[in-house]
């Protein structure tokens, strides 16, 4: 996809990452274009899925979730079935951030958050600890974050 983006598309794509509520005419202007042909790229970004979504970023202690953890997973026997059903479960779990299939020691890279401690006990025993596909899972708490929700390079 990278090859069909310009250097208009290439800067929106920029612009956008930082605030994606700018108005397409201030938008238009930072680029060099009218606010019609910036209206059109936005939207050929959106429907080619090189904008996947535009969300608002909330910060997890605003809604009480006052923990953050990275889990590290290691399946008892990796298959691709067990793949995507793992990954699919995990994903649905409320408190998972962002899940990733990883190659290494480690198969799952688990990003979550926790009201508690406790919380993320209840919530680790019934993802990891009881299913007997993962043979082993670590967690490594958040101390502070340095960067969240970054915005990628061109």
């Amino acid at each position: 996809m990278k090859t069909d983006l310009d250097a208009f598309d290439l800067h929106l794509l920029e612009l956008m990452q930082h605030d994606s509520r700018q108005p397409v005419a201030e938008l238009a202007g930072r680029v060099g274009l009218s606010a019609p042909a910036c209206y059109r790229r936005i939207r050929r970004l959106r429907e080619t899925g090189a904008i996947e979504g535009e969300i608002a970023i909330v910060k997890p202690k605003t809604l009480g979730w006052n923990l953050s953890v990275i889990v590290t997973v290691v399946l008892e026997r990796e298959d691709g079935q067990t793949i995507r059903d793992l990954m699919a479960r995990i994903a649905r779990h409320p408190q998972v951030i962002d899940c990733a299939h990883v190659t290494g020691d480690t198969d799952f890279i688990v990003r979550m958050v926790a009201r508690d401690m406790e919380n993320y006990d209840e919530a680790a025993v019934a993802l990891f600890a009881e299913d007997q596909r993962i043979r082993s899972f670590k967690t490594f708490v958040v101390i502070r974050e340095t960067r969240s929700g970054a915005s990628l390079a061109n």
